[in-house]
């Protein structure tokens, strides 16, 4: 019989985090594993679960601080791991992580922690005050993981899995033609492309500032450029974030050449739609996107923090740059367009990376092996 993996998750909207999960759940081996998942059952994150013929059990995660709902909750988490015969706990978010705890230590069933955050903002990091209690904390980059560091070294439960992605799907091998044509991009338009939620951490302003230098730098020559703006609104407190980015596309004058796609389901195809992507984050703990935009062959550029300098080799794959820096965005942008064989070079390459070393089965495989060890050495234990 497969072992059966219980996810926690405190959201059911989808993001970079949803997907990378997603992914997993999908692709793991349902003959060694069954996944199923604890999480709210409303937005699109349990929708695809549902579609992927996983089991989703509708549970809310309130304020650990509050107080209000948490033991019905933990009630309620109990209840599955007694029903399905829970093997392992996978929080998957900085909320549920006590709660599996909690939940998980009267029955004695290991816990890991999937860490996706670089916790910069908070005067506290409670997940490395509290690492001690779970079995395991798999981070997705280095970056993440030096949270974790204890006099310079990592302790042995924690580990690195970066982010993977299915390189049979995001291929260079997309039509190019299909959503420039749906966007009325001609043929001879190149196409800079960003693809994130809508979150001024993004760096969607400076995108958008470096466009129009661009613009205006390259407005006597022959280079006709387009700009696409890729993702929609998430979190609640995003919500204004779009119309403040329309209301700088025409304060900068830019309207006619800057392009709000929503959110898209076929994103393969709309990297073929591009000729450069940009990715410009205060701070990416693994940025997806970069390494699908990779996958697809193209080349890429990002800001040099975070986890970000992990999947891009400057001056290789792509170039780093300086967060939030427009005028450093712009000329590397430049540098591209100028330097068509260079860019060509620089997204096979990517291509290569992509396939070596953040491709979603090599993902999978070692997650799977962490599962197996934690699981046979709880039961070894007794």
């Amino acid at each position: 019989m497969p072992y059966n993996i219980l996810y926690l998750h405190e959201t059911g909207k989808f993001a970079g985090a949803e997907n990378s999960l997603l992914n997993l759940a999908v692709k793991i081996d349902r003959t060694k594993f069954n996944p199923i998942f604890a999480c709210p059952d409303n937005g699109l994150f349990p929708d695809k679960l549902k579609e992927a013929k996983i089991a989703v059990y509708s549970i809310n995660y309130p304020s650990l601080r509050g107080m209000f709902g948490v033991l019905s909750t933990i009630k309620k988490i109990r209840k599955i791991l007694k029903e399905r015969e829970i093997n392992l706990i996978h929080s998957n978010s900085i909320r549920t992580h006590i709660y599996g705890i909690i939940a998980g230590w009267r029955q004695r069933i290991p816990v890991i922690w999937h860490q996706r955050n670089l916790i910069t903002d908070e005067p506290i990091d409670l997940d490395r005050l509290f690492s001690f209690l779970p079995d395991k904390i798999i981070c997705n980059s280095h970056a993440v993981a030096d949270r974790f560091l204890k006099n310079g070294q990592l302790p042995g439960k924690v580990i690195v899995i970066h982010n993977g992605v299915d390189t049979m799907i995001f291929s260079p091998s997309q039509d190019k033609q299909k959503v420039r044509e749906e966007l009325n991009i001609k043929p001879d338009e190149i196409v800079v492309g960003i693809a994130a939620r809508l979150d001024w951490c993004k760096g969607h302003e400076s995108f958008l500032r470096a466009a129009k230098i661009l613009l205006t730098d390259m407005s006597n020559n022959s280079i006709k450029l387009r700009f696409l703006i890729v993702g929609g609104t998430v979190f609640d407190e995003d919500s204004a974030v779009e119309k403040q980015l329309m209301d700088l596309v025409r304060d900068l004058g830019i309207r006619d050449k800057v392009i709000f796609t929503g959110f898209r389901e076929d994103m393969p195809q709309v990297y073929g739609a591009m000729d450069i992507f940009v990715l410009p984050s205060k701070a990416e703990a693994c940025g997806r996107a970069i390494i699908e935009a990779m996958s697809c062959g193209l080349p890429v550029i990002g800001a040099d923090s975070g986890g970000t300098p992990e999947i891009i080799q400057d001056a290789v794959t792509g170039f780093l740059v300086k967060a939030l820096d427009a005028g450093m965005l712009a000329d590397k942008i430049a540098y591209l367009i100028n330097n068509p064989d260079i860019a060509k070079k620089m997204g096979v390459a990517g291509r290569r990376r992509a396939e070596e070393h953040f491709n979603l089965e090599k993902n999978v495989r070692l997650t799977e092996d962490v599962y197996s060890k934690i699981i046979k050495a709880r039961s070894s234990s007794g």
